[in-house]
């Protein structure tokens, strides 16, 4: 990895945050949220309290943003080995979906799949072709682009009917929508090749792994912004009673930046349930409504972030969460 002269700190025994974060072109709140909550990296400190990153330390998190970027999301990735990670990345390449192709789907779980009957009507270059019980199976042979199975928890049982049924019909992508499952569970799946979706499952998302998986790209967003439609849309952290309680709050930062950014979230709140709206609607430019919705999620998420390190700065996160 190269980096430039300008974006060394003085201090020779690491990097300080702020030239990680351009390094890398991640925020420093994420660095710090990411450190927080997984663990994975343990920075030392300057003689003035000062997180010192190392050269293999930067490098871990440029591989990390890289796999997020690629739509993978963070908690799947954060405790995998590089080289793991690394062979995700070759695995990422995209094409554009020969003409005509589509993704035959099967579906373990009755709730989830007449779910998704409803949910994928008319949904261009899916079909929903068979919904079984936990008690059923597909017949032998049978030839399957996706299978997905409905688990509420992943034990040892569980695991060990999705790698069978894995073996058995040898699909071309597995997932298993979870309610609940241990890390070291998690892990065992990832090196298996299953791909596993917490539960409740956007159907809309779903879709998108089942066709980013299988390469099977909509060609009219087959370029560039294509990976934001595969990365899962992270969960809200302010509603609208937060948001409106942040408007009203004093702060020290006279420019009054926690209110614009709470404007700025009511927006894009809205404008993202209009885009997933849009894109249930008209199946004809769904794949362009589902861009615009993942990306409105991605940019709400990154301005969550903002705001949670403005809060915090301020000392008003409290207030927030008390409201």
């Amino acid at each position: 990895m190269e980096t430039s002269v300008q974006a060394r700190d003085p201090d020779e025994r690491g990097y300080r945050i702020g030239a990680v974060s351009r390094l890398t072109g991640i925020p420093v709140p994420t660095i710090r949220m990411w450190e927080r909550r997984y663990q994975m990296i343990v920075p030392s400190r300057s003689d003035v309290g000062a997180r010192l990153y190392s050269a293999h330390e930067v490098e871990r998190l440029s591989l990390l943003k890289a796999a997020v970027d690629a739509g993978h999301a963070i908690g799947t990735v954060v405790f995998l080995p590089d080289e793991d990670i690394r062979a995700r990345l070759e695995r990422s390449g995209l094409r554009r979906a020969p003409a005509g192709e589509r993704c035959r789907v099967v579906v373990i779980g009755r709730a989830l799949g007449n779910r998704l009957i409803r949910e994928w009507s008319g949904r261009p270059m899916l079909d929903l072709d068979a919904i079984y019980t936990h008690g059923e199976l597909p017949p032998s042979g049978e030839s399957i682009d996706a299978l997905v199975l409905d688990c509420a928890t992943l034990r040892t049982p569980q695991v060990r009917t999705v790698l069978d049924l894995a073996a058995r019909f040898r699909p071309r992508l597995t997932v298993v929508v979870y309610g609940f499952a241990s890390r070291a569970t998690l892990r065992r799946l990832d090196r298996d090749g299953i791909t596993a979706v917490r539960a409740p499952v956007d159907p809309a998302h779903l879709a998108r792994v089942c066709l980013m998986s299988l390469n099977l790209v909509p060609p009219e967003v087959a370029e560039g912004v294509e990976r934001l439609l595969v990365r899962e849309v992270p969960a809200r952290r302010f509603d609208e009673g937060a948001l409106e309680t942040v408007s009203t709050l004093q702060s020290s930062i006279k420019c009054e930046c926690p209110q614009h950014l709470a404007d700025l979230l009511t927006g894009l709140n809205a404008f993202e349930q209009y885009s997933l709206e849009c894109e249930s609607a008209d199946a004809r430019d769904g794949a362009t409504h589902a861009l615009l919705y993942s990306a409105a999620a991605q940019c709400r998420h990154l301005l969550e972030n903002a705001l949670e390190h403005v809060l915090e700065r301020e000392d008003l996160k409290r207030h927030v969460l008390s409201g």
